[in-house]
């Protein structure tokens, strides 16, 4: 990746991490961010349960879907909606 792709999947990853860190019950800590390409991922967010779980509510499945857009939001606000 060159500096500016690197640059725009850092904010992209960090954007995951800060909607996690607001939304955070405890139960699904981040656990780790990185920018280096794995697979078909330039990065990842990954959290990891403090505890097995089955079943969601309502509100962990819309919280989960915030987390999932704030890469492409911070994006947005750190680049703007057409640089990208």
């Amino acid at each position: 990746m060159d500096d500016a792709e690197k640059r725009l999947v850092a904010w992209h990853e960090a954007g995951h991490a800060i909607v996690q860190a607001v939304l955070d019950d405890g139960t699904m800590p981040v656990h780790k961010v990185t920018i280096v390409p794995r697979g078909p991922a330039l990065g990842f967010t990954l959290q990891l349960p403090t505890e097995d779980r089955y079943a969601h509510t309502k509100e962990r499945l819309i919280g989960q879907l915030a987390i999932l857009f704030g890469g492409r939001m911070a994006e947005e606000l750190v680049f703007g909606p057409d640089k990208i």
